[in-house]
Formats: structure tokens, C-alpha cells, sequence
């Protein structure tokens, strides 16, 4: 399920039933993410900014694509979100630190250059299109739009985001998986973006991340053993009397502790 983040010369979605959507896609930025818009796009909105269009002109009129959705949707309408780009702008300053201080100091030079891509790449409007989570204009999708955004909105009156609400939901996500692509989950992708420079940055950190939770789990999984053999040498001992097997498991644990060490120095 993708979803997009486009440069847009209208302040609206294309119109497939008056054949706009032939000349829309003529170079202009354009960001692609996965399943659920990232932090940083929410970031332009406002709940004002939610608007209607009709499922079936997601495709221009005359198309076989136009005609399948006209006939499985109708009239149906999906919520999507469009602002000109100096809102977008001011409510990305606006709302920085506010972000930043949850997200993290390491992640201002992504929230810094993703700015800089909005006011140098994008304009006059900024549209995103969430044709892909229409819902058949039942509410439920256009209902967690406007709570997201007016969480956000708590951030311009100096208030923090609601406890367990829409957006600490997103940055708890994030935080869950920021190890993988932290700019794919904050701000997506597309051409040019993320610059080499940026990409490298968080790839960096997603492997020193990656590699001491590996041995944080190495030195558990070792400690586990280790106090499997004692408590079999322990047996041992019982039923031969036999101080070997200790002396063994003694041996054992200290190796684990030594081996976990040397990982997490290294």
C-alpha cells in the first residue's frame, strides 16, 4: 500500500474526471512511503487541511481503470490532506522542537534537510494522496486523520501531545523500528531524497544499534547456558561427588562473561 507526497500546482487532488491526471505527473517532487503517512508529512497539517474526493477519479474518465472504479465505488469519497507551502513551512518550524525533543537530537539533521526539501522541491501546494486507504467514504480513515491532526495542533499552542494519542502512537512506532530505515519511517523516500550524506548517517547508526543489540542478546543467551551447566554440574556433583563438573561450569561461565564483554567493547 504506497502513498504520496506530491509538489502540486492546484491546491486539490487531480481530477480524473476531467482527464487532469495525464499531466500531473510531469517531473515535480514527489515522495513515496508504505502503508501510513510518516511523522514529518503529518507535520504540514492541519485538520483543516482534510478534504473530499470521489474514489473513482483516482483514474481519468475514459480509462478501464476510471470505469472499474466507478462501478465498485460509485459516488464514494476517501479523505486526503493539501496545504500551500508556506503553511506547510511555518507549521514544520513551528512544530520542531516539539518533535525533536521526543524523537531525538540525532534525528534534527533529518527533520532540518527534510525542511529544506519542502521549501527548495515542493510548491506552491503540497498534497498528499491517500487514495490507497480509501475506506468508501465510511469515515473511519477520515476520523483518524482529523484526531491525528488536531493532536498535532496542541504542539502550536505550546502544549504537549495527548498521552496515548494519535501522534505518540506514531512516534512510538517509530521508535520500535527506527533501526531500520529511520528516514524511510520519518519522512520517506524519493528522487534525490534522501541525499548520500543522510542515507549514510542513519546507516551507520542503524548498524552500531543493530550490532550491540546483537550482543546484548548473546550475553543473555550466554548467561542462560551458563546457568544451565551449573545447575547440571550441581546434579553431577550429587550423584558422583565428583568435583570436576564445578570446576568445569566455573570455566563455562567465565568464558561467557569474558566473551560478552569483549562485544560490547568492540
Amino acid at each position: 500500500m504506497r502513498l504520496y507526497l506530491d509538489s502540486a500546482l492546484q491546491p486539490r487532488t487531480p481530477d480524473g474526471s476531467a482527464g487532469e491526471w495525464g499531466d500531473f505527473f510531469d517531473g515535480a517532487m514527489e515522495l513515496e512511503a508504505k502503508n501510513w503517512p510518516p511523522l514529518l508529512w503529518w507535520a504540514m497539517f492541519s485538520p483543516g487541511d482534510v478534504v473530499e474526493a470521489r474514489i473513482a477519479d483516482t483514474e481519468d474518465a475514459g480509462t478501464d481503470e476510471h470505469a472499474e472504479l466507478l462501478s465498485q465505488w460509485g459516488e464514494a469519497t476517501y479523505p486526503y490532506l493539501v496545504v500551500d507551502q508556506r503553511t506547510a513551512l511555518s507549521r514544520l518550524h513551528a512544530r520542531r522542537q516539539g518533535l525533536t525533543s521526543r524523537l531525538g537530537a540525532q534525528f534534527l539533521p533529518l527533520y532540518d534537510e527534510f525542511v529544506a526539501l519542502i521549501d527548495a522541491r515542493f510548491g506552491p501546494y503540497v498534497l498528499l494522496r491517500t487514495e490507497a486507504l480509501a475506506d468508501g467514504g465510511e469515515g473511519g480513515i477520515r476520523l483518524l486523520f482529523e484526531e491525528t491532526l488536531a493532536d498535532l495542533e496542541r504542539l502550536d499552542a505550546g502544549h504537549a501531545t495527548a498521552v496515548g494519542g494519535r501522534v505518540n502512537s506514531l512516534i512510538s512506532d517509530f521508535q520500535r523500528w527506527q533501526h531500520t530505515d529511520p528516514v524511510w519511517l520519518l519522512a520517506g523516500v524519493g528522487d534525490g531524497w534522501p541525499s548520500v550524506a543522510l542515507r549514510e548517517r542513519y546507516a551507520a547508526t542503524a548498524v552500531r544499534r543493530s550490532s550491540s543489540q546483537s550482543a546484548e542478546r548473546s550475553t543473555a543467551v550466554g548467561w542462560v547456558w551458563g546457568v544451565l551447566v551449573v545447575v547440571c554440574s550441581i546434579g553431577a556433583y550429587w550423584l558422583t561427588g565428583s568435583v570436576w563438573p564445578i570446576v568445569v561450569a566455573f570455566g563455562v561461565v567465565l568464558a561467557v562473561l569474558v566473551a560478552g564483554f569483549v562485544r560490547r567493547r568492540g
